[in-house]
């Protein structure tokens, strides 16, 4: 890494660059142990899982600032295309490998919406069937006409002491 009078800055940025590829390693694994989660029907699991998303999502924020902020100041741009500006101006040739770590972090950036695209389907999925679920057992404790006496005759209403509650039975 050459030094001069800006190496503390690129240092910096170098660092914050890999502790960013770190966090999205995290943050797809995050994903990945969500989405196992709602596949095997783990549901006690995902409450956790959400504040570890969140929290690695203000991390990832952060960092993707502070190399906004570096990309801003050194080619006027700070969406991909000023990532590569400024790659083929630091090390063409990539021989400190900086470009792979950034190729990964933009790959990792794609799985990790994919993966959280196809959990937000999972989640819809099971929501819908416990709504169903729930308008089964509402519709089903409003419609009391399958209540029969011992006479066998429907009553509206259950006669008092006619019969045991559902969850005694």
């Amino acid at each position: 890494m050459a030094q001069g009078p800006d190496s503390g800055g690129l240092e910096a940025f170098l660092s914050a660059l890999k502790r960013e590829l770190l966090a999205f390693r995290q943050f797809h694994s995050l994903l990945q142990a969500e989405q196992d989660a709602l596949v095997s029907g783990n549901t006690d699991s995902l409450i956790a899982l959400a504040q570890q998303k969140n929290e690695k999502v203000i991390e990832l924020t952060q960092l993707a600032e502070q190399r906004n902020r570096f990309l801003t100041d050194r080619v006027g741009s700070t969406n991909q295309i000023g990532m590569e500006a400024w790659l083929d101006s630091f090390d063409p040739a990539d021989k400190q490998g900086v470009g792979k770590w950034w190729r990964e972090l933009i790959e990792l950036a794609r799985n990790a919406k994919t993966l959280n695209q196809h959990n937000g389907q999972l989640i819809h999925t099971r929501l819908a069937s416990n709504q169903q679920a729930l308008a089964v057992l509402m519709s089903a404790n409003a419609t009391t006409s399958n209540l029969y006496g011992k006479d066998g005759q429907a009553y509206a209403t259950p006669p008092t002491g006619s019969g045991r509650p559902l969850g005694k039975a």
